[in-house]
């Protein structure tokens, strides 16, 4: 018997942290070897073909590199986690610091008639960039934190149900994954837009987070708004098991959205 539902309800001062590669650092153990252009730069400044800020300077090099390929495997990658957020937001704020540094530092230079305005541009360039890239993780670790509020809504699915703030349909078909290509096509031509798919399969979140989200499909739609009232009536004709949320957190309006698909299995904690 299918549930009721209403159709009412919807980012001139260098970063201290770059220091811990300098040798004026106090380590609480013996310093790390040199490497061999370190002892490179060490010799060429001694003799003086360099200038003694060339170690540091090379040193925040090495860091900024570090830290570009840290926002390479994150905020630029397919997939992201939970646990990967703070790193990548570490990464991205400290190359927004930097920026800001270099932009301080450009403007007193050009100021001082010694960097060329077209160096200046390029370096406000770069500040923006830094700027928006922050943004931009910004908005990417709050989506993924409520992709994770939706993943373990399915734990506290009979509470929310209680609440009315979830119902579910259950379906033995075996075909159903194969009938969701047909109702994308109907949705879209309902709508003009695909199903706004927000997870689609065994993702790299439901993964770490201990769920087999194998063959499901979470939808970014509520249930009683008239896109999710559509997908809905169809999931029903086409006999495709789904969970609708209204809310992922109990007493809160968060999250809402349709899980297409049987309840997802708790992976083993060996498998993990």
């Amino acid at each position: 018997m299918k549930p009721n539902h209403p159709v009412n309800g919807l980012r001139r001062c260098y970063i201290c942290v770059f220091l811990v590669v300098l040798p004026a650092l106090v380590w609480a153990n013996d310093p790390p070897p040199a490497s061999p252009e370190q002892e490179r730069l060490s010799a060429l400044v001694k003799e003086g073909v360099l200038p003694r800020n060339a170690i540091r300077e090379a040193a925040e090099e090495q860091e900024r590199v570090r830290l570009d390929g840290v926002v390479r495997d994150t905020l630029v990658a397919r997939e992201l986690t939970v646990q990967q957020i703070p790193e990548m937001m570490r990464a991205v704020t400290t190359l927004r610091d930097l920026s800001r540094a270099d932009l301080t530092r450009a403007r007193e230079l050009a100021e001082a008639g010694v960097l060329p305005l077209q160096q200046l541009e390029k370096t406000k360039d770069a500040a923006d960039f830094a700027e928006r890239r922050l943004e931009l993780a910004e908005k990417r670790a709050s989506l993924v934190r409520e992709l994770a509020t939706m993943a373990h809504a399915e734990d506290l699915v009979d509470e929310l149900k209680e609440e009315e703030l979830a119902f579910a349909y259950v379906s033995e078909s075996e075909e159903w994954r194969e009938n969701l290509y047909t109702i994308d096509a109907a949705f879209f031509a309902e709508f003009g837009r695909a199903l706004p798919i927000s997870a689609d399969g065994a993702t790299a979140l439901h993964r770490s987070l201990g769920y087999n989200h194998t063959g499901r499909a979470d939808v970014a739609l509520h249930p009683d708004d008239p896109e999710g009232l559509f997908l809905i009536d169809l999931l029903y004709a086409w006999d495709i098991p789904f969970i609708a949320f209204r809310s992922s957190v109990p007493g809160q309006s968060t999250g809402p959205h349709i899980h297409v698909g049987p309840r997802s299995e708790r992976i083993p904690p060996e498998e993990e």
